[in-house]
């Protein structure tokens, strides 16, 4: 006969299959998405084509015309079906979700009628577990699909803009010598542009100052990009004898740093911000004070964490607040490493 036990481990083991399931979902979706993505942009650059041929024909000849608009329209074709399957597989994890919660809870009220204390606990462990494990599955697929969006949206973009732009110079070379050479400057600002946004990206993924200089430069590096792309005010101060810190540890406050700022800009509309950092013999605490909306005080972060545990990981406290001139206030409190001697 089977044992209330039987059907829990029963049940514990069907959430796992579909917790597996729901991750490949995850992926398939992620990939579905960048098609979509990528099918938009060949559409627009198609649907490009034909209006810059029709303002201009001597741009381009009536095959190039016909070419790009059966080009345009299998993309709209293309993008539509592609759309519908990623609805599909949206509607599936929703219902797997679904399942998934009343399993849970069906295990859970088996498990209440059937154990005691330690199986509660064992299963609190594994519930834990499976949530943490989730978590950074999230995560790692979030960051996956920032980054493809972004190199996308960025410099792939802007790669088929310059060759588009590269096509029209050549062709007017020998048609008007003056017109070429502007499109030819133009080429040339579009491709510093592409180089100066490469270089953007590759600094938000790793910075690799931050291994070379420390995490102050690194910082002040940082914030003049926010700058110069939000075109919005950010005074950042260092006061104390600032140091190098063990590698993940600074990788780790930057981080902290990095997502408390792009949430306060992203989210929070602000558009004056002022961080400082508080260097003492034995700890950092960091100040981060701006305008803007209030924002719920452990939301989830740009990187998919809670500020809970992103200071959580440093062994850190914090606090947030509001003041009376509407002036979000965060401080973060931080224990700080020496960084380890190498041996000689």
């Amino acid at each position: 006969m089977t044992t209330a036990q039987d059907l829990v481990q029963g049940f514990a083991g069907e959430q796992q299959r579909l917790l597996v399931e729901i991750r490949e979902l995850d992926l398939l979706m992620g990939s579905t998405k960048t098609e979509v993505d990528r099918l938009k942009a060949r559409e627009e650059q198609a649907r490009t084509r034909i209006d810059d041929a029709r303002a201009d024909p001597s741009r381009a000849t009536p095959e190039e015309v016909f070419a790009a608009a059966d080009e345009h329209s299998t993309a709209i074709a293309r993008r539509m079906t592609t759309e519908g399957q990623l609805g599909q597989l949206q509607a599936k994890r929703k219902l797997l979700e679904r399942v998934r919660g009343l399993i849970e809870q069906a295990a859970r009220q088996l498990q209440d009628q059937a154990g005691g204390p330690a199986p509660a606990a064992e299963r609190r462990a594994q519930t834990d577990e499976a949530r943490i494990l989730q978590a950074v599955v999230d995560t790692q697929e979030e960051e996956r699909r920032r980054i493809s969006r972004q190199v996308h949206d960025g410099p792939a973009q802007a790669m088929a803009n310059v060759v588009l732009q590269s096509e029209i110079s050549e062709r007017l070379y020998d048609v008007d010598r003056d017109r070429s050479h502007q499109e030819l400057a133009a080429l040339r600002q579009m491709v510093n542009k592409t180089l100066q946004e490469l270089r953007n990206f590759i600094f938000e993924l790793r910075p690799m100052i931050l291994d070379d200089l420390g995490l102050v430069p690194t910082l002040r590096r940082y914030v003049q990009t926010l700058v110069d792309k939000h075109k919005i005010r950010i005074d950042l101060s260092s006061t104390g004898r600032d140091r190098r810190l063990p590698s993940e540890d600074e990788i780790a406050i930057f981080r902290l740093i990095q997502d408390s700022l792009l949430e306060r800009i992203d989210k929070g509309q602000a558009k004056e911000v002022s961080v400082g950092l508080d260097w003492k013999d034995d700890g950092l605490t960091v100040a981060l004070q701006s305008d803007g909306r209030e924002l719920p005080a452990d939301g989830e972060l740009t990187s998919g964490l809670r500020r809970s545990e992103r200071v959580a990981l440093l062994r850190g406290t914090w606090e947030q607040g509001t003041r009376p001139d509407g002036t979000v206030a965060l401080q973060v409190t931080l224990p700080v490493r020496p960084v380890p001697a190498l041996i000689s």
